[in-house]
C-alpha cells in the first residue's frame, strides 16, 4: 500500500509542477499582451484573451492527464490498457472526477484512480481561481 501511495504522491507532485509552469507561462504571456498595447481592449479582444487563457490551462490539464495515463500504460502490474487512447480516456475521465466506470483499474492499484480524481479536483479548483484572476486582469485593462 505504501508503494502505491508513494507513486501516486510522486505523480501528483509532477502534475502540480506542470500546472504551476503552465500558470506562470500563461501569466507572463498575458502580462506581455496587456503591457505592450497602445489601444483600449474591446469586448471581442477580451473574449479572445479569456478563451486563450482557458485553452492554455486546458492544455496543461491534458498534459497532466497524459502523465497519469503513462503511469497506467507502463506499469505492468496495473490493469493493461489495450492502447494509449484507452489509457488517456480513462485518465481524463478520472482526472475530471466524472468516472464513467466503463474502464476500471483492478486489484491493489485501484486506489490510484481515487487519488488521481482528488488530484484533478484540486487542479480544477486551482484552474478556476486562475481563470477568474486572469479575467479580472483582462477587464481591468479594458
Amino acid at each position: 500500500m505504501l508503494e502505491k501511495l508513494a507513486i501516486a504522491m510522486s505523480v501528483m507532485f509532477l502534475c502540480t509542477l506542470v500546472h504551476a509552469l503552465f500558470m506562470i507561462v500563461g501569466q507572463q504571456a498575458l502580462n506581455r499582451r496587456l503591457k505592450n498595447r497602445s489601444y483600449k481592449i474591446g469586448l471581442f479582444h477580451s473574449s479572445v484573451l479569456i478563451w486563450l487563457v482557458i485553452m492554455w490551462m486546458f492544455l496543461g490539464i491534458g498534459v497532466e492527464a497524459s502523465i497519469w495515463a503513462l503511469l497506467y500504460m507502463f506499469n505492468p502490474t496495473i490493469t493493461a490498457f489495450p492502447d494509449a487512447q484507452t489509457a488517456f480516456y480513462f485518465s481524463l475521465v478520472t482526472y475530471t472526477s466524472l468516472g464513467y466506470g466503463d474502464i476500471v483499474l483492478t486489484g491493489d492499484w485501484r486506489v490510484l484512480s481515487a487519488i488521481q480524481a482528488a488530484n484533478g479536483v484540486i487542479i480544477f479548483g486551482w484552474t478556476t481561481a486562475l481563470i477568474f484572476y486572469f479575467i479580472q486582469r483582462i477587464f481591468k485593462a479594458a
